[in-house]
C-alpha cells in the first residue's frame, strides 16, 4: 500500500521549496493512477496553492490507448501561474520547461454532471490559443503514474488570444508548430492527432463529478498538446496555429 502522507509531503516540499528530488522511495511511490490522484490532491493541499483550473494530459485517443486509459490524465492549474500572452518568466521559475501548443477554455458557468461535449459549449466564456510550460520536480523523467502524482507536471500556462467564432470548430483543422528563438521544436499537420478539446471537457466534468467536485465560472482548462511536447532551456517561445494566430512568451536566463 502506498504511503500517501509520505509521498505528498516529499512532493509538496519539492514544490514549495522549488527544488528537485529523486524518485519517490519504495512504499511512497504510487503504482496505479487512482492512487496517484490521491497523492496529487494531498500534495496540492499541503502546498497551500490556490487552484484556478485544470490541465489535461495524455489527451489523444492513441496516447490513452497506449496506457489503457479511457480519457486524459487530470492535474491542477494554479493561481499566479496563468500568465498573459507575451509574458516573461525566468529559468528560476522552471526546472525542465516542456513546451506544448494547446487550446485553453475559460468557463462561464457550471455544466451539468452528465453534460455532453455539445452541451458544454453553452457553459464556455471563451476559447484561447495557449502554451503550456509543463514542469517536473524530479531530477529524472518519471513514468506516467509518478508524473501524475507530481501535480501532473503543472508549471505555467500562457493564456493567449481568444479564438473568434470558435463554435464553428474551423480552428481544429490547421497545422500547428512550436518554436524557441525561431528554432522549430515540434510540428503537427494532422488534425486527427489533435486532442478533442470539448470531448476532453466532457470527460473532466464526469471525472470531477465522481469526486464531488465541479467546474465553475472562471475556471481555466487547458486541453492537451496539439503538437509533441518538447523540452527547451530558455528563450522566446511561440505556438503558431496556422490561419488562427500565435501565442508567445519568454523564458529569460536568471
Amino acid at each position: 500500500m502506498t504511503d500517501i502522507t509520505k509521498a505528498s509531503r516529499i512532493l509538496a516540499d519539492a514544490f514549495t521549496q522549488n527544488i528537485l528530488i529523486d524518485p519517490l522511495p519504495d512504499g511512497a511511490n504510487p503504482t496505479d493512477f487512482e492512487t496517484a490522484y490521491e497523492v496529487q490532491q494531498a500534495t496540492l493541499a499541503l502546498t497551500g496553492a490556490k487552484q484556478t483550473g485544470w490541465k489535461l494530459s495524455v489527451a489523444t485517443r492513441a496516447a490513452q490507448a497506449g496506457l489503457g486509459l479511457d480519457g486524459p490524465l487530470i492535474g491542477p492549474l494554479l493561481d499566479g501561474r496563468i500568465i498573459a500572452d507575451g509574458a516573461t518568466i525566468t529559468t528560476n521559475d522552471v526546472h525542465f520547461p516542456n513546451i506544448e501548443a494547446e487550446i485553453a477554455v475559460v468557463m462561464a458557468s457550471t455544466p451539468g454532471a452528465n453534460a455532453s461535449a455539445k452541451a458544454i459549449l453553452d457553459h464556455i466564456k471563451s476559447v484561447h490559443l495557449a502554451i503550456e510550460i509543463a514542469d517536473r520536480r524530479f531530477t529524472k523523467k518519471q513514468g506516467p503514474v509518478s508524473t501524475l502524482a507530481d501535480l501532473n507536471s503543472t508549471g505555467y500556462l500562457v493564456l493567449g488570444p481568444e479564438i473568434a467564432d470558435w463554435r464553428d470548430m474551423a480552428f481544429l483543422n490547421g497545422p500547428v508548430e512550436t518554436r524557441s528563438d525561431d528554432k522549430v521544436l515540434a510540428q503537427n499537420s494532422d488534425p486527427a492527432a489533435w486532442p478533442d478539446p470539448f470531448g476532453g471537457l466532457a470527460y473532466l466534468v464526469r471525472f470531477l463529478t465522481k469526486r464531488g467536485q465541479h467546474l465553475k465560472a472562471g475556471d481555466v482548462i487547458t486541453t492537451g498538446a496539439c503538437a509533441p511536447p518538447t523540452l527547451t532551456k530558455h528563450g522566446r517561445i511561440e505556438a503558431i496555429f496556422e490561419g488562427v494566430g500565435t501565442v508567445r512568451a519568454e523564458i529569460k536566463t536568471a
